[in-house]
């Protein structure tokens, strides 16, 4: 399959991983009747990161060796799906069902301490030069330090309400989300624009075909 061309500055790793991925697979049209449709887009002799792309009315199914996800907006979905980018955060609101090892979103780390390190950068100048050498110090040790457990949201709430250096808090802690949406969703976001690209395209080609 060629590879998907999209703006590669929403997801530009995943991107890269999915046409890496997907480079041997071929498309095969199950069913075409309308808007029931049944694509495979699968690699000749293994089933490695297969899907099929399944649509009737209102629903859009991908299923495969990334997981399964169902979407529901409009009659016909492809004409949704089909907007030249992979608008993930929007999708994911049509969601009906959401696989279950894949997931949707994930905690993340590297979410937390980017936050926790622009906070501080934004408030220093509240503080006296001392003070804020000081406050720097403790929320490295207590907060970003390697041995801090970070591993869940919780446990990072926890660290920004428990946390006081001279007069420097984290107010509304639970207010913030350092969730992000999972490499498995994003992947299938991508095989479906992928996937109706190329369904788009071998039509095209045969309506050449029979005119010409």
């Amino acid at each position: 399959m060629k590879p998907l061309a999209v703006r590669n500055d929403y997801h530009p790793e995943v991107l890269q991983r999915f046409n890496s991925d997907i480079e041997d697979h071929e498309m095969t049209i199950l069913l075409d009747q309308d808007v029931y449709r049944h694509l495979r887009f699968k690699k000749p002799g293994t089933g490695m990161y297969y899907f099929d792309i399944i649509t009737s009315p209102w629903l859009l199914t991908i299923r495969g060796d990334m997981g399964t996800y169902v979407f529901s907006r409009e009659h016909d979905m492809f004409p949704w799906f089909n907007s030249g980018y992979v608008n993930a955060d929007y999708w994911a609101q049509k969601l009906q069902a959401i696989d279950k090892q894949g997931g949707l979103r994930e905690h993340s780390e590297n979410l937390f301490k980017d936050h926790i390190i622009q906070d501080f950068w934004e408030r220093r100048l509240d503080y006296e030069p001392k003070k804020v050498s000081a406050i720097w110090g403790e929320i490295r040790e207590e907060i970003l330090g390697r041995w801090v457990d970070r591993s869940t949201g919780l446990d990072c709430f926890r660290l920004m309400d428990d946390f006081e250096s001279n007069g420097f808090r984290y107010s509304e802690a639970y207010e913030h989300s350092f969730d992000k949406l999972t490499f498995h969703y994003l992947w299938c976001c991508h095989a479906i624009l992928s996937g109706i690209q190329h369904y788009n395209a071998a039509k095209a080609a045969a309506d050449v075909e029979a005119t010409g």
